[in-house]
């Protein structure tokens, strides 16, 4: 009797063992999503600094040219001293994005350097590299087993850079993501800067399921240094709506 309860003890510990991920595999799972095409929809942002809220309207644009490489473009509608600008990223799996922003001001077409995407997004607490989704290559990362964070069961994934020009263009040493397996969602993240001192928290405030696909529709990031903090939140969501590729270039960021 010892020995079959030994033997089934083993067989039923195989599942749990096969089912264990490395962190590359979990944020694969995060990054890879293939349920959409194409999407749009509207943003609400509020940068709040020393208790002055900036509110900012934005209309949004997505699309995957392959399963690895995306488009997105954000033209911003209010308020009017910024109204026309744009932004444009285009997502590589191989080689380094693009990031193109248009000030109607100056009426020019400004890259952003790799070197300059770690900078505020429209003065916000996002950097232009936390604007798209995470890229893979970028970081070398570790599995820190399952931990409870209200109340969900999640992957622990430490994130450090590939290589040292990673850590100078983002300006960070490390990122902390808490995935629900559950959803394949990023529903909290810590950013360490290059001092490995806390530098912001993303607080993944909603997630929203739209036609079958779960979405992250409220995200609010505090800087812990400053004391800021800027919150997306998504409205307005429509999937495979065939948006044409013409808005993912330069010259519809003028239009």
């Amino acid at each position: 009797m010892k020995k079959l309860a030994l033997i089934l003890t083993v067989v039923l510990l195989i599942p749990l063992y096969s089912e264990e991920l490395t962190g590359r595999a979990v944020m694969e799972k995060v990054v890879n999503k293939t349920e959409w095409n194409d999407m749009e929809g509207e943003i609400t942002m509020k940068i709040m600094v020393r208790g002055r809220t900036r509110t900012r309207k934005i209309k949004l644009y997505s699309r995957k040219r392959t399963e690895q490489d995306s488009d997105m473009v954000m033209k911003f509608l209010y308020p009017p001293d910024i109204e026309g600008t744009a932004f444009l990223l285009i997502e590589h799996s191989k080689g380094e994005d693009e990031r193109y922003l248009y000030l109607p001001a100056l009426r020019r077409i400004k890259r952003i350097a790799a070197s300059g995407k770690g900078g505020a997004f429209m003065g916000s607490d996002f950097s232009y590299y936390d604007i798209g989704k995470p890229k893979l290559k970028d970081w070398k990362y570790r599995n820190l087993g399952f931990v409870k964070f209200n109340s969900i069961k999640c992957y622990r994934i430490e994130a450090v850079p590939s290589g040292p020009k990673i850590e100078k263009d983002t300006k960070y040493s490390k990122i902390i993501h808490w995935v629900d397996p559950n959803r394949w969602s990023i529903v909290h993240a810590e950013y360490y800067d290059r001092t490995a001192t806390l530098w912001k928290v993303l607080y993944v405030k909603e997630i929203k399921k739209i036609e079958d696909i779960w979405f992250q529709t409220d995200l609010l990031m505090k800087n812990v240094l400053s004391g800021s903090q800027s919150e997306m939140e998504f409205e307005a969501i429509k999937i495979n709506q065939r948006i044409s590729k013409e808005l993912f270039t330069k010259r519809y960021l003028v239009q």
